[in-house]
Order: structure tokens, then sequence, then C-alpha cells
């Protein structure tokens, strides 16, 4: 359910979750298109930054907060594990003009544990994490690694701006799952549209 105008308005969604906007004038102006501050609260979510939108471009800036792994399965398709982390973000930004996708900043999680789903076997212990994201030449990507070892990464994520997810698991992430063999690199690629509800 939608309340309030489209200057300041909230939006009530599914499972108990809530946005909030307030057009930021001196920030549209900087921006030249409409600017909005936003805020998402929720189980598990507590999210704020500025939004700016044009058609055919989005611009999310400086995302702030905490998210926790109850969020993942609203979004992802059959994600086949469940994490008790907690992400949090700290100036954050994101940003597509027509295909093209942009994305600078760091998103840092609690230690924790992560099992398959369904699994009844006490889940695998994960460390603190950190997952950079930066551009490249075809979309964005996302490194993840230990927070005390940030130059070893353990997995890698890169969107692109066909709409392909590309995962890779190095070898050092593959030494954390067992049952995984750690001599080799593992991809998998699919499109988007497979992942995401």
């Amino acid at each position: 359910m939608v309340s309030g105008r489209v200057v300041h308005g909230a939006a009530h969604l599914p499972h108990g979750y809530r946005i909030v906007w307030r057009l930021n004038g001196w920030r549209s102006l900087l921006a030249l298109s409409p600017t909005f501050d936003v805020t998402g609260t929720g189980a598990g979510v507590d999210l704020s930054g500025r939004v700016s939108i044009l058609p055919g471009r989005y611009a999310l800036r400086d995302a702030r907060g905490t998210l926790s792994w109850a969020v993942v399965p609203l979004l992802v398709r059959d994600p086949g594990m469940t994490c008790d982390l907690t992400a949090s973000v700290d100036e954050l930004s994101l940003s597509q003009n027509g295909r093209t996708r942009r994305a600078w900043g760091a998103v840092r999680s609690s230690p924790g544990t992560c099992a398959r789903a369904g699994d009844m076997v006490a889940g695998i212990p994960m460390p603190a994490l950190v997952a950079q994201l930066t551009t490249t030449e075809d979309g964005i990507k996302a490194a993840l690694a230990a927070q005390d070892a940030p130059d070893t990464a353990l997995a890698t994520a890169t969107l692109t701006d066909q709409d392909r997810l590309i995962l890779q698991l190095h070898a050092a992430g593959a030494r954390l799952v067992p049952g995984v063999s750690a001599s080799s690199e593992h991809e998998i690629e699919l499109p988007l549209s497979a992942l995401m509800r």
C-alpha cells in the first residue's frame, strides 16, 4: 500500500517491510534529476540512501545501514542455503544508465555460519567477510574476501551489462566448503532472470 505524495510518501511492502521517501530539493538541483532521501526498514533491514531517477536511468548514492540474510530468500529464487550473517553497508553507490551499470563501495558481514537449505549437518563457519564492489568494462563486480585477508578473494560475482551473472569460487573459498575441491576454480554463469524473483 502506498500513502502520501510523490514528494513525500511511504510504501508498505509484503512481509512487514516499509520504504519512506522525501524529495531533496538541493540534491535534485546538483544531480539535475529528482533526488529522494530514502529509508527502508523491516525484519533485519535498516537502510538509508539517496535515489536519483530519470527515464532509463537511476542512481543510488551513499547507502548505509544493516541488512540480514532474511531478505535474501525474498529477492533470490531458491538461494539453496541459509546463513545467520548480518551485513553492514557504508557509502555504497550503484547506478544504471540504459544497460550500463556502475558500482563502488563495500559490504561487510559479521562472522557466522552457513548451511545448505534443509541440511541437518552443522553449518559451515564463516569468517567476517567483506565484498568490494567495482566497475568493470562490461558491468559490475563484487570480490568477496575475509576481512582479515582482504587481498585474497574467496569468490567473485560479476553482473554484466547483458544481465548475465558469473559466479566464481576461488581456491581459498573452496577450502571453506567441505567436499569441494580446492585444486581448481569453479564457475557458474546464468541469466540474472533465472536467479531473481
